[in-house]
């Protein structure tokens, strides 16, 4: 047989055996896919007998989010003090960076001035002068000022009060929402006047080890947790997969923990996606941010 005629038949059986591979992982894909839908609408019948109605369709599997350690990133957190008190650059006259110790940082120009905590917490209250001033519209004006500042992030309410208007945005890692890392910009009138609340300003997260529970096992576990901690619930509205930040050190290393925000009829909670622990958000917003803004000016 010619060496051409050979090469032909094994490229013929290689092929063969490439395509009942892939019929092998398709059919065990399936196989998956249908015991996860199967073992899902058992749950969901199991725990309705136990007078808990799911919202089946609100329910969002975590997929491949993983445990991560970042580090506070000082060249990051000088483009957002950049971006929120306006000069270019750090040089006399402009932006005056001061480490007041402890992971403490303050940062002032033109009568302006931000603090910036390890985690991330931040404080900034603006003088009401002309560069203030805010022509146009503020929801976009907030969301430029996050892109300048190379923070993902995503609007998440408004609200208006008066000549007060204050617009949320809760930050995202790598797409997925920081459940525990939200921000509120304050407008009086046409004046920005205060940001408040928690950025991550890090270089690239580390990956730990460890899987994601799935979605049954995830509601079971959240059952036994608020049934063991004697909290009512009659209805799970929501499971959405993100991060929780939680600061580490003074030099501002935070860790991210995958978890679900769970929400039902009466509360908000944190469900960990690798432990199960259960967390209850006691004023039902994962922020936590203060109502009244500080002023300068």
């Amino acid at each position: 047989m010619e060496w051409r005629g050979l090469k032909n038949i094994i490229i013929l059986i290689l092929l063969l055996v490439n395509g009942f591979l892939l019929v092998l992982v398709g059919a065990r894909y399936s196989e998956s896919v249908q015991y996860e839908r199967t073992a899902l609408e058992r749950t969901l019948k199991v725990l309705e007998g136990r007078g808990i109605r799911v919202e089946a369709d609100r329910l969002a599997p975590a997929g491949t989010l993983a445990p991560l350690t970042v580090e506070r990133d000082l060249e990051r957190e000088l483009q957002l003090a950049k971006a929120l008190l306006g000069p270019g650059e750090v040089r006399p006259g402009g932006i005056q960076a001061e480490n007041q110790g402890g992971g403490l940082y303050r940062y002032q120009f033109d009568g302006c001035e931000l603090t910036v905590r390890p985690g991330g917490e931040l404080s900034a209250a603006m003088r009401r002068g002309p560069h203030q001033l805010i022509a146009g519209d503020l929801e976009r004006h907030a969301a430029r000022l996050l892109k300048k500042m190379g923070i993902e992030a995503e609007q998440t309410g408004v609200t208006r009060d008066g000549e007060w208007t204050r617009i949320r945005f809760r930050q995202m890692w790598n797409g997925a929402p920081v459940f525990s890392c939200e921000v509120e910009f304050a407008y009086e009138a046409e004046f920005f006047r205060t940001v408040q609340g928690t950025l991550l300003t890090a270089q690239a997260g580390t990956a730990e080890a460890g899987e994601c529970m799935t979605l049954p096992t995830a509601l079971m576990r959240f059952y036994e947790e608020i049934s063991a901690s004697g909290d009512v619930c009659s209805a799970i509205l929501s499971m959405e997969p993100g991060y929780r930040a939680a600061s580490q050190s003074l030099s501002g290393g935070t860790r991210l923990a995958p978890v679900w925000l769970v929400a039902t009829d009466t509360a908000q909670y944190y469900l960990d996606c690798s432990t199960g622990a259960l967390t209850r958000l006691t004023d039902g917003q994962p922020s936590g941010m203060s109502d009244r803004p500080s002023l300068i000016g």
